[in-house]
């Protein structure tokens, strides 16, 4: 990164970062002491990578983030198929910039025994691998637990699959499939079941890996001896969901005091005079409250005089509430019941998020600039190790990387011959040609069939 690009770095909204304090530690509500880069609590950890689109990549982005060197080994040619999902710029998709931050990119063939090999010598270097092939692929190729295990025997192996073994294991998956087998979707619609607009299983798995690999990690220290993680997307979407989605489904047989039904029907949001915003009058207080401020009774309606009454009327609530604040804007809306002490917040849409006074006073959002991509918004890491948190001006270094961008380094430091690593650069040079080639005829396609 150039120092025109590091100029144009900054956290939206954040304060500039004060001087050290006195004893040299670093202020905890801002960046680095004295500008300099601290070293996460997973420092000194090497993390392999074999995986594709997002459970894998953002777990090990997880791990990456906090510190750990993670080898992103990317098959030759197309790279990890996220390299080619979604909204791009010069060649580097958002998808793909998002959660392969602070990666290296080495790319070998593991097909070809030569590459394999040198795969082989990188496993005995590692202290985990994550990855995400269809069950059996890696086990195929001689690239299982068990015999990586068998020359790096503390390695910690994590293997993501949709549904594990049994009578799901051949499927193939993608997130809103997870949705409709864990039941999400029949929970967000009831007798009109609907998806959640996001793959919110593909990162919930991988937040599930990260956290997995770091507690195998910690009980190595222990004992020695590495392990096997079998995770599940399936798995990981239903213990996230248990504790609400499942309440009234957790106790079995009689005994069980009567409540509310699904958790999700207490939620609605309400119509203002100039936008929608989101009131909690969950508890028979903030019903009061909320009545008292708009000089109403439904806190003494007998349709809404207890939580459950309240869920099983939802609709009437709805109506009710919205017309006592259809000529109230917005913001009088959130000061007021703020002031009042019930629970309230404006519904941002998404170009919204970024002007949003919290979001912009935590800094939580980072403007940096990619090397291929440009001018590009990231989400902060969000847990300040250490008592900093990251800047604009720590985090420019830890792009995505591009297909193979490290390869000769990280083959280097092997002690691959020279020679082999000026084939393989050369061979990846001439794939990164053709793959540029396709990425620009499909951007003219897509343009001229806008232009139609």
């Amino acid at each position: 990164m150039g120092s025109t690009a590091s100029s144009r770095l900054r956290s939206i909204g954040s304060t500039p970062a004060p001087e050290s304090s006195r004893d040299g530690s670093a202020d905890p509500h801002y960046g680095h002491p004295m500008g300099e880069t601290r070293k996460g609590p997973l420092d000194g950890y090497r993390i392999l990578e074999l995986t594709t689109t997002v459970s894998g990549p953002m777990a090990a982005m997880t791990l990456a983030d906090q510190g750990a060197e993670v080898l992103k080994i990317e098959p030759p040619f197309t790279g990890d198929t996220a390299r080619f999902l979604g909204p791009a710029r010069n060649g580097m998709a958002a998808m793909f910039a998002t959660v392969n931050r602070n990666k290296k990119s080495v790319c070998l063939d593991l097909k070809v025994d030569e590459e394999r090999a040198i795969f082989l010598d990188l496993v005995r270097t590692a202290d985990a691998l994550i990855e995400n092939y269809r069950p059996g692929v890696l086990d195929r190729m001689g690239l299982g637990y068990e015999a990586l295990s068998a020359i790096r025997p503390e390695l910690v192996y994590a293997s993501i699959t949709g549904y594990g073994t049994g009578p799901y294991e051949n499927r193939r998956v993608f997130d809103p499939l997870i949705q409709a087998t864990a039941g999400t979707a029949a929970a967000q619609g009831g007798d009109d079941p609907e998806n959640i607009r996001m793959i919110i299983f593909d990162k919930v798995t991988a937040l599930t890996t990260a956290q997995a690999v770091t507690a195998a990690l910690l009980e190595r220290a222990r004992t020695g001896r590495g392990q096997y993680l079998p995770i599940t997307m399936l798995e990981s979407a239903l213990s996230y969901q248990w504790p609400d989605v499942m309440w009234s489904r957790t106790y079995i047989g009689e005994g069980v005091s009567s409540g509310p039904g699904e958790l999700a029907d207490w939620f609605p949001t309400f119509q203002a005079a100039d936008g929608p915003v989101s009131i909690i009058l969950v508890s028979d207080g903030a019903l009061e409250l909320f009545s008292i401020w708009r000089e109403a009774s439904l806190h003494t309606d007998p349709r809404f005089a207890t939580p459950a009454l309240r869920e099983a009327n939802i609709d009437e609530l709805v109506a009710e509430v919205n017309a006592l604040i259809a000529d109230v804007p917005v913001a009088e809306v959130c000061a007021t019941l703020d002031v009042f002490g019930v629970p309230v917040a404006r519904v941002n849409t998404l170009d919204e998020v970024f002007d949003d006074e919290q979001v912009r006073h935590l800094g939580a959002i980072i403007e940096t600039e990619h090397p291929d991509g440009g001018p590009m918004r990231i989400a902060r890491p969000p847990v300040p190790f250490g008592g900093v948190r990251e800047t604009a001006e720590t985090f420019p270094a830890k792009h995505a990387p591009r297909l193979g961008e490290n390869s000769a380094a990280v083959l280097g430091e092997l002690g691959v011959d020279s020679e082999t690593i000026a084939r393989l650069l050369a061979r990846d040079a001439q794939n990164a040609a053709a793959v540029h080639a396709m990425l620009e005829a499909r951007a003219a396609a897509e343009a001229a069939s806008t232009d139609d």
